[in-house]
């Protein structure tokens, strides 16, 4: 049965040498939770003045999805998804626990689109009894019963972006910053890009989302800030962890 219940030079080669990085090193028992805290990895070295806009051409933010063969609803299975899942999870912690060593600060990257877009896939399908497919042409997910679905994942407490030619008839946000751990929260929010309340979304104190959008810049606004907005048409849909998105 579906269920929708929710509760609210510096990197010199000295320092990476083989003899440091040994298979026994990679152990289970190294990668605790207390290692996955913010503290580590804040957001103060990511400021604004760093994403200018003319590194966000149109030409590269385009709704076009891949047409890989690869990546079709049929071949993009829960199989396929735990297991790119845990080969990018493994890259991420061995990335923490080398810099860790060395005393290095590093900005983790994010998880892969078709990894978080096909986690909201399987919440939707699974836990909101929806038949959301992520082979489609535009947008990140489509759906008979939502029209077109976009996916937005944040992994950090800094600013989420937004393709300025984007439109969609309902947005899923998905609250990685716990990933590491293996949790998520996955947000439903009711509203259209094209609606007056989203248009009307201030991302700073001078600008709205719109505004932005007409001067074919990128929106961005971290989730703190966007919440208090939103939070009328904005639903908890999911708060579980990776292997329960697959049980319905």
């Amino acid at each position: 049965m579906c269920e929708k219940n929710i509760t609210d030079d510096k990197y010199t080669d000295e320092k990476y040498t083989d003899e440091k990085y040994t298979d026994e090193k990679y152990t289970d028992e190294k990668y605790t939770d207390e290692k996955y805290t913010d503290e580590k990895y804040t957001d103060e070295k990511y400021t604004d003045e760093k994403y200018t806009d003319e590194k966000y051409t149109d030409e590269k933010y385009t709704d076009e999805k891949s047409t890989d063969e690869k990546y079709t609803d049929e071949k993009y299975t829960s199989e396929l998804l735990k297991t790119q899942y845990n080969l990018h999870k493994t890259y991420v912690i061995g990335r923490i626990h080398t810099t860790n060593k060395i005393n290095v600060k590093i900005r983790l990257p994010f998880i892969p689109e078709d990894i978080s877009e096909n986690i909201i896939k399987n919440i939707i399908n699974n836990k909101l009894c929806d038949t959301s497919s992520w082979d489609c042409k535009t947008g990140d997910l489509q759906s008979q019963k939502e029209g077109k679905q976009e996916c937005k994942c944040f992994t950090s407490d800094g600013p989420i972006s937004f393709t300025p030619t984007s439109n969609w008839d309902i947005i899923y946000f998905l609250d990685a910053r716990n990933w590491l751990n293996d949790n998520f929260i996955l947000y439903k929010v009711s509203l259209k890009k094209s609606d007056e309340i989203w248009k009307n979304i201030k991302v700073n104190k001078k600008q709205t989302f719109d505004e932005q959008c007409k001067q074919q810049r990128r929106p961005r606004i971290k989730w703190v800030s966007l919440l208090p907005q939103i939070s009328s048409y904005c639903e908890k849909v999911y708060d579980g962890t990776f292997i329960d998105i697959f049980k319905s």
